[in-house]
């Protein structure tokens, strides 16, 4: 199968606005659980940003960095599953 190229208008406001929907999905934060600890990570990253004793603590730090990056933290649960999702 030939994989067929398209050509956007860079200039393009829906362009522009998909993409940067796109580079802040990549940015957004998660607390998830990790044995006794919550770590939040960002969605793109392997590894950690920081390592909480409580899950109210790894929150308000993922908090703090969509507040300034305008996306969102999603709050996982004790099982893994997302519980909350926060739009900043």
């Amino acid at each position: 199968m030939k994989k067929v190229l398209y050509k956007t208008n860079q200039n393009n406001p829906a362009v522009r606005a998909y993409k940067e929907a796109v580079e802040n999905g990549k940015r957004n934060q998660h607390v998830l659980p990790r044995g006794n600890e919550w770590v939040v990570k960002r969605a793109d990253s392997k590894s950690e940003s920081q390592v909480f004793g409580t899950q109210q603590e790894a929150t308000s730090y993922a908090e703090s960095i969509a507040q300034n990056q305008g996306t969102a933290v999603f709050v996982h649960g004790s099982d893994g599953r997302i519980r909350d999702v926060r739009n900043y």
